[in-house]
């Protein structure tokens, strides 16, 4: 807290730092309008997939992943962004995993199935 003639004020809210406030914010802004694609200068670099659409595959989602890094540190991606796609990344693989596994037990389930069918009868 600052003492200021009107009272104690956190820093964000001392009168005397107004415009230095207002710079910081206009700069925030501009980098948000970057990340999005606004023409302030900074280009946004494409989407990696040609095909335009989201990853199909794990190799897809590496290239994404490998993108996202990129973009990061090249200032074209914002980190909160590319956390985000982390996480649906992510998401995505582990539902793809979960679902080979899912096919894989009920291909198993039916194999028992058919070996407990043809299997002799006990007496």
């Amino acid at each position: 807290m600052l003492d200021t003639p009107d009272g104690p004020r956190c820093p964000a809210h001392d009168p005397t730092r107004r415009e230095e406030m207002r710079t910081r914010a206009k700069l925030g802004a501009a980098r948000s309008a970057a990340v999005r694609g606004a023409p302030n200068g900074v280009t946004p670099i494409d989407w990696p997939l040609a095909h335009g659409g989201p990853p199909r595959d794990a190799d897809e989602c590496d290239t994404v992943a490998s993108w996202a890094l990129h973009a990061v540190a090249t200032g074209h991606l914002d980190v909160k962004v590319s956390r985000e796609i982390a996480v649906m990344i992510n998401a995505k693989l582990r539902a793809k995993k979960e679902g080979r596994l899912a096919e894989r037990v009920r291909e198993l389930e039916t194999l028992l199935a058919r070996l407990q069918a043809s299997a002799p009868k006990k007496e």
